[in-house]
């Protein structure tokens, strides 16, 4: 028999989100989440966080996206500050394209929506991750959730206004913590 899932957050019912959620954020920058079919399924995903805990964030699902999400102030969050379409500037961006899924997946998506490398991009000073239950390759690699949130914090100039979902997001963690440490994860 199948476990219960959570209809809203798509978590197994003993995991469920909604609990801990903030009622929705309000924020001027529009947020497009572009995930990898196979990071869907992940319970140690981030995305629902974003989609659940901000009023303007979507979550869209697939490998290969319409370019005519591409409209005029669409900006690429993605560590790659050498790119040929340039830097963006935070009064310039209107909507922040966040790709969802490991390393690889993100890579392949942008080969396989090449309009992305065509974006100005916009990137991130590093930080440590909070996200202690994923384990990170590289210094300053982040969750979806914490590149998003530290975005916003910086396109919004308000970091205050995200700490409720802040809040959300380190009881996620210590909930995933405790759970390994039971063995239940």
């Amino acid at each position: 028999m199948p476990r219960a899932v959570c209809a809203r957050c798509e978590r197994p019912a003993t995991t469920c989100l909604c609990a801990t959620l903030p009622a929705p954020l309000t924020h001027r920058t529009e947020l497009l989440i572009l995930q990898h079919p196979a990071e869907a399924g992940h319970a140690k995903n981030t995305a629902a966080f974003l989609t659940l805990g901000l009023q303007s964030a979507r979550l869209l699902r697939g490998e290969v996206f319409d370019a005519e999400l591409a409209g005029p102030g669409t900006v690429l969050l993605y560590p790659d500050a050498a790119s040929a379409a340039g830097t963006a500037r935070a009064a310039e961006v209107r909507r922040l394209v966040l790709l969802d899924g490991s390393w690889r997946q993100s890579r392949r998506l942008l080969a396989a929506n090449p309009w992305l490398t065509g974006l100005p991009r916009f990137t991130l000073p590093e930080r440590v991750s909070r996200y202690a239950i994923r384990r990170a390759h590289r210094p300053g690699q982040l969750s979806t959730l914490e590149a998003g949130l530290h975005a916003l914090a910086l396109l919004e100039d308000d970091p205050a206004h995200f700490a409720p979902l802040w809040a959300a997001f380190d009881r996620f963690v210590q909930a995933g913590l405790y759970r390994r440490e039971i063995g239940l994860a």
